[in-house]
């Protein structure tokens, strides 16, 4: 029961984060620009949408699959946010 909480917890976190990804693409994001970084709206908006096939496909296992498949969403979404994070890392202004 405590793992389903937190990974609707989970889920609410990637979607938050996708969608804040999506809303930003068109504006300045954190420091960075998309009019300046060519590269930044396409990789947000790629970003966005696979953490939002991520969250569905966590809601599809918590309801259908059991508990040790949840591992797979957490990983896929750490692994999304992690690429994403180091992405932003390597750009150069």
């Amino acid at each position: 029961m405590i793992v389903n909480i937190l990974m609707i917890i989970f889920i609410i976190f990637l979607l938050g984060l996708s969608y804040n990804l999506w809303y930003y693409s068109d504006k300045k994001f954190l420091i960075y620009d998309p009019k300046d970084i060519a590269s930044l709206k396409p990789t947000m908006r790629i970003t966005a949408g696979l953490l939002c096939l991520d969250s569905i496909a966590g809601i599809i296992i918590l309801f259908l699959g059991n508990v040790k498949s949840n591992l797979i969403i957490l990983v896929a979404g750490a692994f999304i946010a992690g690429f994403f994070s180091i992405y932003l890392s390597n750009i150069r202004r």
